[in-house]
């Protein structure tokens, strides 16, 4: 490998991305210093070189070989592709920690077509995320990304309508396209409609007339699983009963602490859409009542059994030294002076969805004590706004270990960024990029959860997490919403 950038040439030779090492961000983020100075010494060398005609000083040129180019010319498409996957695939996720779908994207990138629809889709994410990074607008008319959007598109219909059987590039294909719709609409400001993602249950379910072969095949399956799980949570939706097929097809899949989540999860999705439709009926008798509180009470038993399976060095440290976190940092944002560090992003967002999920079962708990109205669950009643208060506060302490001290625009791979600390170790060099890369979306998906006014926190806390998502939207230049 001679390392050259944006592709050695080992990988030119075979044809395959560049996975470097060392950032990839450089081109887009050039110092401007040093442009300006390349600049001006070629206008002196060209001065230089009139002054020198004029007095008859002739240059002698060693002579090349003309079909030998100065410079190769750059592929874009291919450097966005490497920086995607430097940046956001190719990171360490910790022993617990996962990238849902993203996890199993490379090798499946790696083996598929050049006509696969998964070739287009990836680059349109890829394209994507680099032009957020680089100030561009991704939802301009001008974005380089929308036109590999559309050919993945077409490349997926046309899959579709030929009588090739559905593989996984196919299935990621739809999960890529869902994800290119997420970002853009996270720059945009405007809710994600996962339409996509609606497409890829379609597929999945017309993948499992034939079995799902190898292991890859199975995680892929369970990873799209958690997708639909994550959004049924967020809009209040139950998950589709053919869904929960998918756990027996994929049975022989090495279980992790993600997967072990996402089956409890699916129980309080369901259990938490039921609840509006329980409370507003009138009809509803205190038997109901009781026996939703029941089953409220046994997940959230289960979710606290699940976090202590999780290895210690998963589980979230909290600091509230004062000298461990950086100044800047608090003037940032930590609630309270009080922050967590964990193994890596993937655990911490892993860690923020079981907050979230036994929130929504004090939130089932408490409608039901409201509809029994009886002093006899004064206590219970109190208990349970404690329970939402400390997760809410879980939460909340994350933010700095995500988004550091930022408070607008940097680099992804800026070093100059303060995140608090453990004691005399320094913050690992491993850090810096992957919260870059997904504390945007991480953050976001988390704190509008703590936004309705049924979950009961303490005053100002609100106006608070509304100040850390514009916080976010400053740093992301994401739009805010209406």
């Amino acid at each position: 490998c001679d390392e050259a950038k944006p592709t050695c040439s080992y990988c030119l030779k075979r044809q395959v991305v560049c996975i470097q090492p060392k950032s990839q961000f450089d081109v887009a983020w050039r110092d401007q210093n040093a442009v300006a100075s390349n600049a001006i010494q070629r206008r002196m060398k060209a001065s230089d070189k009139t002054a020198r005609e004029k007095e008859g000083i002739v240059d002698i040129q060693p002579s090349r070989d003309s079909s030998v180019p100065l410079v190769l010319p750059q592929d874009f498409n291919h450097y966005a592709v490497s920086f995607f996957f430097n940046s956001y695939i190719m990171l360490p996720s910790g022993a617990s920690g996962h990238r849902g779908f993203l996890e199993y994207l490379y090798p499946v990138w790696m083996q598929s077509n050049p006509d696969s629809p998964l070739r287009p889709a990836t680059t349109a994410v890829a394209l994507t995320l680099l032009e957020a990074w680089s100030f561009l607008d991704p939802n301009s008319p001008q974005s380089m990304a929308r036109p590999y959007y559309a050919q993945g598109v077409s490349a997926l219909r046309k899959r579709l309508q030929s009588t090739q059987d559905i593989d996984d590039d196919d299935i990621m294909a739809t999960l890529m396209l869902h994800m290119y719709d997420g970002v853009t609409s996270f720059c945009k400001g405007s809710p994600h409609e996962g339409l996509h993602i609606k497409g890829s249950k379609a597929l999945i379910e017309s993948r499992r007339r034939r079995p799902f072969k190898d292991d890859n095949s199975r995680k892929i399956l369970l990873a799209a699983r958690s997708l639909f799980v994550g959004k049924a949570l967020t809009e209040k939706e139950t998950v589709p009963t053919d869904m929960l097929d998918w756990t027996t097809t994929s049975n022989e899949v090495a279980r992790s602490p993600a997967f072990d989540l996402d089956d409890i999860q699916v129980e309080v999705a369901n259990l938490y859409a039921s609840i509006s439709d329980i409370m507003a009926d009138s009809a509803t008798d205190d038997a109901i009542a009781l026996h939703t509180f029941a089953t409220a009470n046994e997940l959230d038993q289960r979710l606290v059994a699940w976090s202590k399976t999780m290895p210690e060095e998963s589980t979230p440290i909290y600091i509230e030294d004062a000298e461990l976190i950086p100044k800047t940092v608090r003037d940032a944002g930590c609630y309270q002076d009080r922050c967590s560090i964990h193994q890596s992003v993937f655990t911490a967002h892993m860690f923020n969805g079981y907050c979230c999920s036994r929130i929504k079962l004090q939130q089932v708990i408490l409608a039901c004590l409201d509809r029994l109205d009886d002093p006899f669950y004064d206590r219970t009643r109190a208990t349970a706004r404690d329970k939402v208060q400390e997760l809410a506060d879980a939460i909340c302490a994350s933010i700095p270990y995500f988004l550091g001290d930022r408070v607008g625009v940097k680099r992804i791979d800026d070093k100059s960024v303060q995140y608090p600390h453990l004691g005399s170790h320094p913050v690992p060099p491993e850090h810096y990029e992957p919260a870059a890369a997904y504390a945007g979306i991480f953050l976001t998906q988390r704190l509008v959860e703590l936004l309705p006014p049924g979950v009961p926190m303490r005053p100002g806390q609100r106006q608070w997490i509304l100040g850390q998502i514009q916080r976010v939207r400053r740093v992301y230049l994401a739009n805010p919403r209406d």
